[in-house]
């Protein structure tokens, strides 16, 4: 048995003020066919990402709809870790040198993890791509699997790709989170799955003007003064330091402009280490720069804090993947400017639900244009959170999900 999870209990119906009754009601009624269906999903990790966000919500949600719903985290071991890492920067498009002895490593993990699989599933979901080969090494399974890649695999190293892409054929189905991150080369049924949030998870329920000003101060920014705030994770394509330069030019017409860089991950590589180390030499001087590593200080409730508390929100690039933190922006009611990276583009709409830039002067003019003209950034923001509650509401995801497992009831 693998690392099983334990959630806390979520009732669907807290979520009937934010979705409306009608959705919840259709929930209940799309569910009905699959009471008591066992699903399984397995994850690399359970905290920490986006993957493990969205399963924190969605797997109780889905057990209070009736499903057997379970989340376990795969068992790894300290020698086939860097191979993992070295596996998700190949298919996220970094170039590795992948090994004979790299390829055996993760199949002996995907094998030791295959004989932890003894309880009985209806349906497997494997969430993160390093564990797929799990589903090659199982014999005699009733159980339907599925593929969901949260990362986009558009542009992965080819011959990482080639030796995941045969185990994942041996799926009945995969799910991407968009059209552009999905690979036209599977030969089985793929399902197009956007993320969503929760509105009713820390990171984004209300909270008081007390607290925010409270957690603002304890981590030395003014909360009467302009803040601008970017999450990313630490590496080069997030472009921090560009981050930092736009602040610092702004500062000229707005001399009190703060800046807030929350880091979502930790740097790992030589390249994560590079760029962690330019953005401490770029802001070292600069006491308006607050650089906060969310691994080590914050939590959900602290990134809540901060996109409430900005004037603007800022995204100034994306390597990989949707970068959902900008929906959880856009649910609050707040003014974005991104770069155009495409899960960016899905969630910000130029002109309507944010601003989109790509030059440096393109980002400095954006932002000054909503430091501006407040009335353009509640507009913004209020279009955004209208279209996140249309596309990117954790009610959304659930139907999604519930239409495949139907499907793969009724292919059974």
């Amino acid at each position: 048995m693998y690392g099983t999870l334990s959630l806390s209990h979520r009732a669907l119906e807290e979520l009937s003020d934010v979705a409306g009754r009608e959705t919840i009601d259709d929930l209940r009624a799309m569910a009905r066919p699959l009471e008591g269906m066992r699903v399984l999903n397995l994850s690399l990790t359970g905290f920490g990402t986006g993957t493990a966000e969205l399963l924190n919500s969605s797997v109780p949600l889905l057990t209070d709809l009736g499903l057997d719903c379970h989340w376990q985290v795969v068992r790894t071991s300290e020698d086939v870790t860097e191979v993992n890492r070295a596996m998700y920067r190949a298919l996220g498009g970094v170039h590795v040198e992948w090994t004979r002895e790299m390829t055996g490593a993760w199949e002996r993990f995907a094998a030791m993890n295959a004989n932890l699989l003894t309880e009985p599933f209806d349906v497997v979901i494997v969430h993160d791509p390093q564990p797929a080969a799990i589903r090659s090494f199982v014999a005699q399974n009733r159980a339907k699997w599925l593929f969901h890649s949260h990362l986009d695999l558009s542009s992965a190293q080819e011959d990482v790709w080639s030796l995941l892409r045969g185990h994942v054929e041996k799926f009945d189905a995969a799910v991407f989170a968009s059209p552009d991150f999905a690979r036209r080369d599977l030969a089985l049924p793929v399902h197009i799955v956007p993320p969503a949030i929760d509105p009713n998870s820390a990171r984004n329920m209300p909270l008081p003007d007390d607290v925010i000003r409270t957690v603002l101060q304890r981590y030395g920014i003014d909360p009467e003064k302009p803040l601008v705030c970017q999450v990313s994770p630490c590496d080069a394509a997030s472009d921090f330091v560009g981050a930092v330069e736009t602040v610092c030019a702004l500062r000229v017409r707005f001399p009190d402009l703060q800046l807030a860089l929350i880091l979502t991950t930790e740097p790992q590589d030589a390249a994560g280490c590079a760029c962690y180390e330019d953005l401490a030499r770029r802001c070292a001087e600069e006491d308006h720069v607050f650089v906060l590593p969310m691994v080590r200080e914050l939590g959900n409730v602290e990134i809540n804090v901060f996109q409430r508390a900005a004037s603007v929100i800022m995204q100034r690039g994306l390597r990989k993947g949707f970068g959902l933190w900008v929906s959880d922006a856009l649910w609050k009611g707040q003014a974005v400017v991104v770069g155009p990276a495409p899960g960016l583009l899905e969630q910000v709409i130029d002109g309507e639900t944010g601003l989109v830039a790509e030059t440096e002067q393109q980002f400095e003019d954006a932002i000054a244009r909503l430091l501006d003209d407040r009335d353009l950034a509640r507009r913004l923001g209020e279009n955004g959170r209208a279209h996140v509650s249309a596309r990117f509401l954790i009610t959304r995801y659930l139907r999604d999900y519930l239409r495949i497992l139907d499907e793969l009831h009724r292919s059974a």
